[in-house]
C-alpha cells in the first residue's frame, strides 16, 4: 500500500468521525453505538473503496491509520454537538 492510499484512508476516516459525530450527538444516549458501528463499517468501506486486501489491509493497519483518526475527530464533535 502506498503513501498516496494511506492518506486517503485518513482522510475517509475523518470523513465518517465528522459524520458519526453528528449523528451520534444528535441521537443522545445510542451515540456510542452509532459511532461505534459507523466506525466499524468503515473498515469494510476502505477496503472495499481501495481494493485492498485482507494482508494489505488488516486490523493492525486499521487500527493505525483508521481507527485513530476516526476517533481523533469523532469524539470533540461527539461532544460538542451533545451539548449543543
Amino acid at each position: 500500500m502506498d503513501e498516496s492510499v494511506e492518506k486517503r484512508i485518513e482522510y475517509l476516516h475523518m470523513l465518517l468521525g465528522l459524520v458519526a459525530g453528528v449523528v451520534s450527538g444528535l441521537s443522545g444516549e445510542n451515540g456510542l453505538v452509532l459511532g461505534a458501528l459507523i466506525g466499524y463499517m468503515g473498515f469494510f468501506i476502505s477496503r472495499s473503496l481501495f481494493s485492498l486486501s485482507p494482508e494489505e489491509f488488516n486490523t493492525n493497519t486499521w487500527l493505525s491509520k483508521g481507527a485513530m483518526p476516526f476517533l481523533m475527530i469523532w469524539l470533540p464533535v461527539w461532544i460538542f454537538v451533545y451539548n449543543l
